[in-house]
């Protein structure tokens, strides 16, 4: 049997009152809803909607709207449905939404009487829908679960990063994980997402202890307190209060879906990755340049060494001037200050995670001398190492 899709796109949009795409060969065919948006917020965001190859999946933006895809795999057909958001869009709301999409924030009246047109649905509710519609048209029977299992990153293994409880006996481990967790905070803080993921490919020395008594429980538990640390050295880091807060709980209603540990366990790896970058973002600024990016993850790497413009330069193959130019226009000071502040923010890092000794951190980052190292620290922050050590180490 022929099936007419223009028709499923339009019952499917009525039932639901979501906006819904109908795509063939993943070409944009037709919109059915009767409220519009320009530029659609779909249609900005299809390269990533489209990224997981699964028959289902769904896609998250950095502002909180959610878009489901589902593909009729044996016609080349795909519907997708959004934006969807599980809370009304108020002011703050439309108006990050503008920003990230490059639109002025005076369409934020706009914008909310367009979502207003919108019903807002709990996550499970808008997922259950893809499933259901998965189902329909493909005879595939999933729940909530595994559609945010395959929305998991597959980078390194969750498994070997941190264990689950009934993996380890209480012979195995000391209750050790203080260090672990303070180090790992501290990349979140500074937003070094790289690293982070570095120092989630190596096994921790510690386990955490029981909270609950069964595995999947008790990693659950483990999601919500993780999850409520991490925001808030999310924070301290730079990322807004809101932006945390709403991640945080994105993120925790995301692990009670789930009904497997290790599930729950790679969703938490990505909760960190995710405010780490967020933080990253954010220091970075809004107007951020993928050179800076780029000069930022070279220096990040080579802190111990002697970094000059003309190697920066050379390293993105830009003329040194212009570089110099690229910087004050992005970041607001040159090569060299840029420098100097990540080299002061790493020492700060380092001063309260570690026990390493002045002038071993003087060394790690480059500085000719432990007594240049205090003078340059003192001036970017107010305070000498030591003191800032006495003051702020955890």
């Amino acid at each position: 049997m022929e099936l007419d899709y223009d028709y499923m796109a339009v019952t499917l949009a009525s039932l639901s009152g979501l906006p819904v795409r109908l795509y063939y060969k993943n070409i944009f065919q037709n919109l059915y809803h009767h409220s519009k948006f320009k530029p659609d917020l779909a249609i900005i965001e299809e390269t990533n909607i489209f990224r997981n190859p699964e028959s289902i999946s769904y896609y998250m933006t950095d502002t909180f709207l959610f878009f489901g895809l589902f593909r009729v795999e044996s016609d080349d057909v795909q519907f997708v449905i959004g934006p969807v958001t599980s809370v009304p869009v108020d002011r703050n709301i439309a108006r990050s939404i503008l920003v990230s999409i490059g639109e002025p924030v005076n369409r934020e009246k706009e914008l909310k009487d367009y979502f207003q047109s919108i019903p807002p649905y709990p996550l499970r509710n808008f997922l259950q829908i893809l499933c259901t519609f998965d189902y329909f048209l493909n005879g595939n029977k999933r729940d909530v679960s595994q559609l945010i299992i395959s929305e998991q990153p597959q980078s390194f293994d969750a498994g070997k990063t941190l264990p689950l409880a009934e993996d380890i006996t209480e012979s195995e481990f000391p209750h050790n994980t203080y260090d672990y967790e303070q180090e790992m905070l501290s990349l979140v803080e500074h937003g070094r997402t790289r690293e982070l993921e570095t120092f989630f490919s190596q096994p921790p020395s510690g386990r955490a202890g029981t909270i609950a008594q069964d595995s999947l429980r008790q990693q659950k538990n483990l999601m919500v307190c993780s999850t409520t640390l991490v925001s808030r050295a999310a924070i301290r880091g730079g990322l807004d209060r809101e932006t945390a807060y709403t991640l945080s709980d994105v993120y925790i209603q995301q692990s009670e879906l789930l009904t497997d540990p290790f599930a729950v366990t790679r969703l938490m790896l990505k909760m960190a990755l995710d405010f780490t970058r967020r933080v990253e973002n954010a220091t970075m600024g809004d107007r951020s340049h993928r050179i800076i990016r780029q000069i930022r993850e070279y220096c990040l790497q080579h802190l111990s060494e002697k970094i000059t413009v003309d190697q920066l330069a050379n390293h993105v193959g830009l003329n040194r001037s212009y570089l110099i130019s690229l910087f004050r226009e992005y970041t607001g000071i040159g090569p060299g200050a840029y420098i100097t502040k990540l080299r002061t923010d790493e020492a700060r890092r380092l001063l309260t995670v570690s026990n390493n000794s002045l002038s071993s951190i003087a060394t790690a980052l480059g500085f000719c001398s432990q007594s240049h190292f205090q003078s340059v620290f003192k001036k970017e922050t107010g305070e000498t190492p030591l003191q800032y050590r006495n003051n702020h180490s955890v």
